[in-house]
């Protein structure tokens, strides 16, 4: 069975996101050598009040754009924890599920079966109940056509699990952006300051705030920005492992159910040839 894993356009947002961020640091490295220059003529006093800044006053001093970033901060934690909770062992794969499920397909118990399933909410449990209705359904199915029903379910969990993980690959390209937007708008309020010709006494304060706000806008959006690349790295990975097991898996329990399948016509074929000789040997005593 395949799986259809479309991550060519998290891996394209992946390398937009990384591009971004190195553009974010070289942008940075400038601000830098920039706030280095206008240090040497601001007062004793903002430098030291910038040494006791936290967390809270960096977020405020960072602008309005620092509220966006948390907001795809708090998705990104959020979709961090939904990956780590679908992407487990026992929400893809039970370790102990497919022996049962085996069992039952060799003993023909498709009730069994069906309440193994309905009692475990796995994705393994799920394609093979989606299996053994369809052959409830359809029983002069051939095994074909059941590969198409197991590899359409498959595949439609994969997407999930696929989609979920791309929300991090979309959050960690949009941060850098974010950042980058807070960059030009504090660089705007620096060099409208430098426009006015006035570079004194409060001027200089003014235009040291419009320098922080890009820097602390730039430094907010690589740091939502890395951690989200390397969940989403993290969590593809995993999921491709995942995917990769359930195939095997999958692909066990259809020969186990096509070698049955294959019994079961043969035995079929066997009791009407039975049945039929037994009519011509009744014929034959009239």
């Amino acid at each position: 069975m395949q799986y259809l894993l479309r991550c060519g356009s998290g891996k394209n947002f992946m390398q937009t996101g990384i591009s971004l961020a190195m553009v974010g640091l070289l942008l940075y490295n400038a601000f830098v050598m920039m706030s280095v220059t206008f240090a040497s003529i601001l007062p004793s006093a903002v430098s030291k009040a910038a040494e006791n800044w936290g967390v809270m006053e960096l977020f405020e001093k960072g602008g309005p754009l620092m509220w966006p970033l948390l907001v795809l901060s708090v998705v990104a934690l959020m979709v961090a924890f939904v990956c780590l909770w679908t992407t487990r062992v026992n929400a893809v794969l039970p370790p102990r599920l497919p022996s049962s499920v085996e069992s039952c397909i060799r003993g023909m118990n498709y009730a069994g079966l069906i309440g193994i399933c309905e009692r475990d909410p796995s994705i393994f449990a799920l394609t093979v109940r989606s299996i053994v209705v369809y052959l409830q359904r359809n029983p002069r199915s051939n095994i074909d056509e059941v590969r198409e029903i197991a590899n359409a379910e498959g595949s439609r969990h994969a997407d999930v699990l696929t989609r979920q993980v791309n929300w991090l690959s979309d959050i960690g390209a949009i941060a850098p952006m974010i950042g980058l937007l807070g960059t030009v708008v504090g660089m705007m309020k620096t060099f409208m300051e430098m426009a006015q010709g006035n570079f004194e006494g409060v001027k200089q304060m003014q235009m040291a705030l419009g320098i922080s706000e890009a820097m602390i806008t730039t430094a907010g959006g690589l740091v939502l920005a890395i951690p989200s690349m390397a969940a989403y790295v993290f969590f593809r990975s995993r999921i491709q492992k995942r995917i990769a097991d359930l195939d095997v898996a999958i692909t066990h329990i259809l020969c186990v159910l096509g070698v049955q399948m294959d019994r079961e016509h043969r035995l079929g074929n066997t009791h009407r040839r039975g049945t039929r000789a037994e009519a011509l040997d009744d014929d034959d005593d009239y």
